[in-house]
């Protein structure tokens, strides 16, 4: 399975954009018809191991989860390399890393057909995307070899660059290169969480303080960076989970340094602190104390439900008990950002994660969750509710990359 250990081997951020991919059939016929199901299909991208080494993804569509097995054998859009998938409303945005470096969007026709539209490229790593509103994105460079933090905002049906804005990294930081972790856009003004990291080493020396870069939106003209010593750095390695936004516009951020996510040391506990919608400061009134509340134990991935809940992964282990880039081993919660509770999900066996984001699906009452099981993968309904899980297909594939529903 693909995990953090890997991904730093590989040097990564792994989010390099700036290459052309070719899109193919699983099958190596140029005219095989493209994957067609009913109407709002569930879609899973499969990350599949050669013999080289490398991985191939297939992103397929399907019928049902909860049952046989989901397979890339003979369809499905084949990309080999790194990608990383987010899906925007009902689009999914499938993001080259390593030598493969290009952004495409992959949708459904009207003839129930997954196509991809666009292909833009960047000189240097793009670390993510995210919604403007319905019809702009914008996208992140901040590359470890770069002194530049670049936005860019992107036509959502088109895939296309519209314009784009640039500072230097030593806005935000006069120390070694800033690693990514989150961004969400509220109001009238973007959010960007980061730590430090060594590009070298991935060592992380400063883990004292939370700090986050605020710009101006839609300007993106660089505000100022706040600082919170309640908690240390926000987010971890590859995750991108660092920052969520709640249906009233505030944020809400994710410190908890695990060595299990890239970092070399521990100096704060672990919290969640807020930014209340149309503020440019942490909320002095609000910290979620997450190893207080949780014996110890630290939150790793995040993804926002609704009304003030979010599903969480959370590590089972001490800060000064991780291996570290392990990812794991997790176990499945719903949190409570209002309330400051942790419900953990029964039916779930401990598991590790992938050292990437979290390939999960929040559908209805339910998200649905790949987990690794052995030597096998397995996806587990779980009714974000009752706080109970169901068992359900088989997925033949090293890891899942990500889940979504069209």
């Amino acid at each position: 399975m693909f995990s953090i250990k890997l991904a730093r081997q590989l040097a990564l951020p792994v989010m390099s954009l700036c290459a052309t991919v070719l899109f193919t059939s699983c099958d190596s016929s140029d005219d095989s018809p493209a994957p067609v199901v009913e109407e709002n299909p569930f879609v899973v991208s499969l990350a599949i191991k050669g013999s080289d080494g490398g991985f191939t993804y297939y992103t397929v569509p399907f019928e049902d989860v909860m049952s046989g097995a989901l397979s890339a054998e003979g369809q499905g859009i084949e990309q080999p390399g790194y990608y990383d998938f987010t899906q925007i409303d009902n689009t999914i945005y499938s993001i080259g890393g390593l030598s493969d470096v290009n952004v495409v969007s992959i949708s459904q026709n009207a003839a129930g057909e997954l196509t991809q539209i666009g292909n833009v490229s960047f000189a240097n790593p793009l670390s993510d995307i995210v919604k403007a509103d319905d019809n702009t994105l914008v996208a992140l460079e901040m590359a470890p070899n770069s002194d530049m933090v670049k936005f860019h905002t992107i036509d959502a049906n088109t895939v296309k660059v519209t314009s784009t804005k640039q500072h230097p990294v030593s806005d935000i930081t006069e120390l070694s290169a800033p690693a990514y972790s989150g961004m969400r856009i509220s109001g009238n003004h973007l959010f960007l969480s980061y730590y430090i990291s060594d590009p070298n080493t991935f060592a992380t020396p400063y883990t004292d303080a939370a700090q986050i870069a605020v710009y101006s939106y839609p300007g993106l003209e660089f505000q100022k960076v706040i600082e919170d010593t309640r908690t240390g750095p926000v987010g971890g390695f590859n995750i991108k989970s660092g920052l969520i936004k709640d249906g009233k516009g505030d944020i809400y951020a994710l410190s908890h340094s695990n060595p299990a996510n890239g970092y070399s040391q521990t100096t704060k506990e672990g919290g969640i602190l807020r930014i209340k919608s149309g503020e440019t400061a942490f909320d002095q009134d609000y910290f979620f104390d997450i190893e207080e509340i949780n014996g110890g134990k630290n939150i790793a991935h995040l993804k926002y439900l609704g009304n003030g809940k979010a599903f969480a992964e959370i590590n089972t282990a001490d800060n000064d008990q991780q291996e570290r880039w392990t990812d794991g081993p997790l176990r499945s919660a719903v949190i409570d950002l209002y309330n400051k509770t942790v419900t953990y999900i029964d039916g779930i066996p401990e598991h590790a994660g992938n050292g990437r984001r979290l390939a999960a699906l929040h559908h209805e009452n339910f998200v649905y969750l790949p987990v690794p099981e052995g030597n096998s993968i397995y996806v587990y309904k779980i009714d974000v509710e009752n706080h109970t899980a169901t068992k359900g297909a088989e997925v033949e594939a090293n890891f899942v990359a990500g889940l979504f529903k069209l």
